[in-house]
């Protein structure tokens, strides 16, 4: 792809915007970016945008800035149903994401592994990363985490293998992009909010194999309702994850897990819960199709600590167990939860509503949950859609949901902070959420420890 005095519009000024602005200033092409946000609100970004020259369109998108460009290159989350971006398809204009982009620069002969999935995904591709690591290669590990793609794509020869955490935001503007291995976890509903429908949000999952050929490979959860109705278009050659024997694919014997010839216990693994059992078993496909050696492969399971927010055990306050797990940002990713936890269960959650169903969590907190603390815009929602599954009490704060819970707590009780939904009607981020829950519980085991 020349780009020398191409048009180019990056649609988003946050991290990954400034990074893609970046490598097409590098290689010379006319740079313009949009932003929905309002100018005080980028303050920084205009700064640096306006020192490199760079047109800045802030508070809106306009239909004239769009029909202008060559290529637009969209940033994650900004929703290819902007009517701005729906005119420019239709006037023929390429519409793709940074993902897509960087894809064109990089070596074609540099492995890929690309995993995406509605959960686990960062998990399942740490891992992955740090197998590889212990096999003794270098290793790129970013794109929806960390470093976006497109920061390295000129100097991606530093590493050995490449692998990339992918989301459908990702996922929905590629065009030629093509991983070696491909990894789906699972899909269920999320991102309704920015996404036209449920099948739109599962196609864009989708298109991780879709320029996939024989010589690559295609790793899925084999069980999955929505991924089998995609599998007969796999071209990679398969290998399917789950309980069971599965014929020439990877599975669970509820001791430990099988793939061919090598079996793999999980005495000494430290990720909890079934779901990451299924990550285990993606990585462990994966890294064997890169042609890591099972000895590392098993060593480096049991090296791996779970990551920050995933049912991390922060320590108890009056007999009960705290855990946060912020990073649930959709119902399917709580039930998990709730499933690796014994009950009496207290579930913090709430947040931005995205629109998707609480149906799944029904009966899990029926069965399980003695009480829930509501909080944040989808609150009322929540209320009213499992209210009559299990006791509830709204809170205005995270602040006020700790201390609701701190007077309903009892011994035994296990307190779980899974949201279901996303952070950003109260929060930056997931991180920044879980970091500020686990500050409120650690306040109050100090006051505890000093008898105030």
């Amino acid at each position: 792809m020349e780009l020398g005095d191409r048009k180019m519009l990056v649609v988003g000024a946050g991290k990954t915007g400034i990074e893609t602005v970046k490598f097409l200033l590098r290689r010379g092409a006319r740079v313009t970016v949009s932003e929905s946000s309002a100018l005080e609100n980028i303050a920084e970004q205009a700064g640096l945008l306006e020192s490199w020259g760079v047109e800045l369109e802030s508070g809106g998108h306009k239909r004239e800035t769009f029909l202008a460009a060559d290529t637009i290159v969209l940033s994650p989350g900004v929703p290819f149903g902007i009517p701005a971006v729906r005119e420019a398809i239709e006037s023929g204009i390429e519409v793709i994401s940074e993902v897509e982009l960087a894809s064109r620069f990089i070596n074609k002969d540099k492995p890929v592994i690309a995993v995406t999935g509605s959960n686990g995904k960062t998990t399942t591709s740490t891992l992955i990363a740090r197998i590889l690591e212990k096999n003794g290669r270098k290793v790129f590990l970013g794109a929806n985490i960390g470093t976006p793609l497109i920061q390295i794509a000129d100097d991606c020869d530093r590493y050995d293998v490449l692998v990339l955490e992918l989301s459908s935001f990702q996922l929905q503007g590629i065009e030629a992009f093509r991983p070696d291995v491909s990894v789906i976890l699972n899909v269920t509903p999320n991102h309704l909010d920015h996404h036209s429908s449920f099948d739109e949000y599962a196609e864009s999952k989708m298109k991780i194999f879709s320029n996939q050929t024989e010589r690559d490979w295609c790793i899925y959860k084999a069980d999955d309702e929505v991924i089998g109705k995609y599998v007969s278009l796999i071209r990679a050659r398969k290998i399917p994850f789950g309980s069971g024997p599965r014929g020439n694919g990877i599975y669970y014997d509820g001791r430990g897990i099988k793939y061919g010839d090598d079996y793999y216990g999980l005495q000494g693994v430290k990720l909890p819960g079934y779901h990451n059992v299924e990550n285990i078993m993606a990585a462990i496909a994966a890294a064997t199709a890169a042609g890591c050696e099972p000895r590392l492969i098993r060593e480096a399971l049991t090296e791996f600590d779970p990551l920050p927010h995933r049912i991390e055990y922060i320590g108890e306050i009056k007999g009960a167990k705290f855990y946060n797990d912020s990073k649930s940002t959709s119902p399917d990713a709580t039930l998990r939860a709730l499933e690796s936890l014994p009950p009496p269960i207290i579930l913090i959650a709430g947040g931005k509503d995205k629109g998707v169903s609480f149906e799944p969590l029904r009966g899990t907190i029926e069965n399980k949950v003695k009480l829930m603390v509501l909080m944040g815009e989808s609150r009322f929602r929540m209320e009213r859609d499992l209210g009559g599954k299990g006791a509830a009490i709204l809170a205005a704060s995270l602040e006020d949901a700790v201390e609701k819970t701190l007077e309903n707590l009892a011994p035994g009780d296990k307190v779980l902070f899974s949201p279901a939904c996303s952070s950003f009607d109260m929060f930056r981020s997931y991180e920044e959420r879980g970091r500020r829950y686990k500050e409120l519980v650690r306040n109050i085991q100090l006051i505890q420890s000093k008898g105030l």
